[in-house]
């Protein structure tokens, strides 16, 4: 094959380097697939690709392959090390050599910075179903930063990232919790392709992603003070939880979603240990330290509270 005025040649896994050729280190199977469309940009490079993996494949030849088919094949072979790739030295030029003392006053070539890919897939942890059009903050290794929005797979993909840091956070200015995801748990995948997924629910939606922490109410505790032991104000804490703090909405929603059943002498309801479930929910950014390049992220949320199935008596 032929790349610009570079030659390269296919070695298996057993063969040896021949005298003077390069060993090209192409990486793992999605780094080789993209310098193999580098060359498949050239029909001619692209036959010989097509015909190495008919023949390492056993593909049968009446059954044509397309060409992302050929490149991803051939990519796993050669991220697999079933085949290398090594550069032919270019071939010596007749003419005068240089003098050594100028050769030696050249400047050195220059470094190329690798661009690598930042690829983050957010699904719901129930359903498996892709979180879409949520927004995330960015800060990239030279330290810009912009905002991404997940795509219609619940996938951010950000192309040609420098080596280095990345810092991926949640905004939860004016959040509430009917707009929140819970974060759940981050993982790493093989692929981020969909695939073919069983539908079983309609996955979740939301505005905000956040660190979610379940607070049980006990007794003598006030709205004042859960929200003082999170460093909130007590307007916050009722503005996520229920979207109001107007006090006749807050009595309600004591009511209906904390459980209370106790009133002071005043007639409002207070916090005790047997409301049920007697829960509040405090929410914290979700900030995600070093998120590695190339390597295919998988984050998994859902909603709080988790929905609960109705039942009917007869």
């Amino acid at each position: 094959m032929r790349h610009g005025e570079h030659e390269y040649v296919l070695l298996r896994f057993h063969e040896p380097l021949p005298e003077r050729h390069e060993l090209v280190v192409l990486g793992d199977s999605w780094q080789a697939e993209r310098r193999l469309r580098e060359f498949a940009q050239d029909s001619f490079n692209l036959r010989t690709l097509r015909e190495l993996v008919y023949t390492q494949v056993n593909a049968r030849p009446y059954e044509p392959l397309s060409e992302e088919s050929v490149l991803r094949q051939a990519a796993t072979l050669l991220g697999s090390k079933h085949l290398r790739l090594a550069r032919v030295p270019l071939p010596k030029m007749p003419g005068r050599m240089m003098p050594r003392e100028k050769v030696e006053q050249q400047p050195p070539p220059a470094v190329v910075e690798e661009k690598l890919r930042l690829m983050v897939q957010i699904v719901d942890d129930f359903s498996e179903e892709p979180i879409t059009q949520l927004e995330l903050s960015i800060k990239l290794p030279d330290g810009s930063k912009q905002k991404a929005t997940t795509d219609g797979e619940g996938r951010i993909s950000l192309w040609d990232v420098p080596k280095g840091r990345v810092d991926i956070t949640s905004a939860l200015e004016g959040a509430t919790l009917a707009e929140t995801l819970a974060f759940v748990k981050a993982g790493i995948l093989v692929s981020l392709s969909p695939g073919k997924r069983r539908r079983r629910k309609q996955a979740p939606s939301g505005k905000f992603l956040a660190r979610i922490t379940e607070h049980k109410v006990s007794d003598g505790e006030t709205l004042e003070s859960i929200a003082e032991t999170y460093a909130l104000t007590a307007d916050q804490l009722a503005k996520f939880n229920w979207g109001t703090t107007d006090p006749e909405e807050l009595q309600r929603h004591l009511y209906l979603d904390v459980g209370c059943k106790t009133k002071d002498d005043s007639g409002k309801f207070v916090l005790t240990s047997q409301d049920s479930p007697g829960v509040l929910y405090i929410a914290r950014p979700l900030e995600m330290n070093w998120v590695t390049l190339e390597d295919r992220h998988i984050w998994r949320v859902k909603r709080v509270p988790e929905p609960r199935p109705y039942l009917f008596s007869v």
